[in-house]
């Protein structure tokens, strides 16, 4: 990124932050040094300061544009971690802008080679919807299909990456002077978004994932999914169905063609289960704008810029955790939590335990039209905060797609319940795990764990070998209290080297005296007698430490 552009946005950043009153955090990061020359803070009256600071950070962001509010939005589901204020706030969040003037027929000329004449029969110049990121025009392709193209903002990508490079910068400086940015783990959530957003930036990335969504959804009769057009479709481009539907939760609408909204609330819920119990790929952000129904009752999810996607482990091990739930085993939740997570640093499993017997206590206290997932999950991601526990990405964008289906289902059957509705995924998901299909499966896998590791055994084994033969094998370990038994090892030796040289003295005086060596005195041996005088006193010595250690 270029250095320039990039202090000119740091001082744009500041002044909005200024603007807003935000002023202590300007001081607290040092922010003078990233100010340009000329820098002038804007003016600001009084009539900013009569907001509440939450509405003041949704103008911060809604200002500063795309990546931020983006950012917001982001943060909008995550009750563990922000007030319920600012979530307030944050859902306020609206990523409408106003529509940006450009060539259109020129630009899809450009970046696909084609004359439109040849291709479409008409494209309307006029935006049918503009966000941040793109524009969507409507169109029809001279075969007589209408199509929606999506079309990315001029220098959209550029902006996006200098903002995320900005965003690490300070979520590094917050967390070095705020303890609730470290504690929140602020340089991990911003490195999620960063990839989040980026795959949303990639129309490459959508096509994808509508196609991976078409395959999952091929023998479904009640979900369709939008067609794309591979060739009038690239990195900037996406072109794609056109679907005339109504929103999922429109109950008057599904009641006036004489549909139930009942069944209409299990079919979507079930194709949501679907996605995560079954496929392991969801959509992201199921709100009502993105689920359309069609007037053959099949469901359409429109879209794909954001999708969760879990490897066949991850999802495993998802079922195990929600098995365990359903079950109410909060200690083998617990153990499911620790293999998921990034990172924990649980301090009281105990205490941990207990927080999650309460959510069971109040599923069983509650009726079925108070039991309510989006709370549940809304509770356990606080406990999970509170024990520093820090989840894939993938899995708060799952607790905010159900959180979301659920609403969508409690608007059209108040009576709809999550749990009833997981069981049989549940009965069908141990069925398989216990088929013979399944259980060979396993079995062969561990039997070629096993067998692999037998056959790298000899060439370790000689590995090791090989080391202790040329003496480069080494061995790192930790004694607790090594110090005092080296000390008590060496007053032993010192002691027991003592008495051998006195036993030795004594016995040598034994023979000199015995053997009346000269000289003499007396008719005794000098040398004798003076071997007796020292191994006399050098008992005494060991005999009054001892009796001093033991004191």
């Amino acid at each position: 990124m270029n250095h320039i552009r990039k202090i000119k946005r740091l001082g744009n950043i500041f002044s909005i932050l200024w603007k807003y009153g935000f002023d202590d955090v300007i001081s607290r990061i040092a922010s003078e040094k990233y100010l340009p020359d000329g820098f002038v803070k804007s003016k600001r009256g009084e009539q900013i300061f009569q907001l509440s600071i939450y509405e003041r950070i949704r103008l911060v962001l809604e200002e500063l544009g795309p990546t931020y509010i983006k950012f917001g939005q982001t943060f909008s589901n995550r009750e563990d971690l922000i007030p319920k204020e600012l979530l307030t706030e944050l859902e306020k969040l609206q990523d409408k802008v106003p529509a940006e003037k450009m060539d259109l027929i020129q630009k899809i000329e450009e970046e696909l080679s084609i004359q439109i004449s040849d291709h479409f029969e008409y494209i309307d110049l006029q935006p049918i919807a503009s966000a941040s990121i793109s524009q969507v025009y409507k169109g029809k392709l001279l075969n007589g299909q209408e199509v929606v193209i999506k079309v990315k903002r001029s220098g959209i990508d550029t902006v996006i990456h200098s903002d995320l490079l900005i965003m690490k910068d300070l979520a590094q400086l917050l967390e070095n002077y705020y303890e609730a940015a470290k504690k929140m783990n602020l340089l991990q959530i911003i490195s999620s978004f960063e990839n989040a957003i980026l795959k949303e930036l990639s129309f490459k990335n959508e096509f994808q994932n509508i196609e991976q969504f078409r395959r999952n959804f091929s023998q479904s009769q009640q979900v369709t999914v939008p067609k794309t057009y591979k060739e009038y479709s690239n990195d900037r481009l996406l072109c794609m169905e056109f679907i005339d539907g109504f929103k999922i939760n429109d109950k008057q609408k599904i009641l006036s063609l004489g549909w139930n909204p009942d069944e209409i609330a299990q079919i979507g819920l079930n194709a949501y289960l679907k996605q995560i119990l079954e496929d392991g790929f969801f959509h992201a952000d199921p709100h009502p704008g993105n689920i359309l129904l069609l007037e053959n009752k099949q469901i359409v999810f429109i879209d794909f810029g954001s999708v969760g996607q879990m490897m066949v482990s991850e999802k495993e091990e998802l079922e195990n955790l929600i098995i365990n739930f359903l079950l109410k085993d909060a200690r083998r939740i617990i153990k499911n939590v620790k293999k998921l997570a990034i990172s924990y640093n649980i301090k009281d499993e105990k205490a941990l335990e207990r927080d999650i017997h309460e959510i069971f206590t109040h599923l069983n206290s509650s009726s079925l039209k108070e039991i309510n997932a989006g709370a549940i999950l809304n509770r356990l991601k606080s406990i999970l905060a509170n024990n520093n526990v820090l989840m894939p990405e993938y899995i708060y964008l799952l607790m905010r797609g159900i959180t979301l289906i659920e609403g969508i289902g409690k608007q059209l059957n108040p009576e709809l319940n999550i749990s009833d509705s997981i069981q049989p995924y549940i009965i069908k998901t141990a069925g398989k795990r216990f088929s013979p299909d399944k259980v060979a499966q396993k079995a062969f896998k561990n039997i070629r764990l096993i067998a692999d590791t037998l056959q790298e055994l000899p060439e370790e084994t000689n590995r090791l070998f090989e080391k202790i033969k040329d003496d480069k094998l080494l061995i790192n370990h930790e004694v607790k209290g090594l110090e005092d038994i080296r000390k008590t090892l060496q007053n032993v030796a010192n002691r027991l080297t003592y008495a051998i040289i006195i036993a030795a003295l004594s016995i040598g005086s034994s023979i000199l005296l015995m053997a009346h060596i000269p000289p003499l005195l007396f008719g005794n041996s000098v040398l004798g007698l003076l071997g007796f005088l020292v191994s006399g006193f050098l008992g005494l010595i060991i005999i009054y430490s001892i009796w001093k250690k033991d004191k």
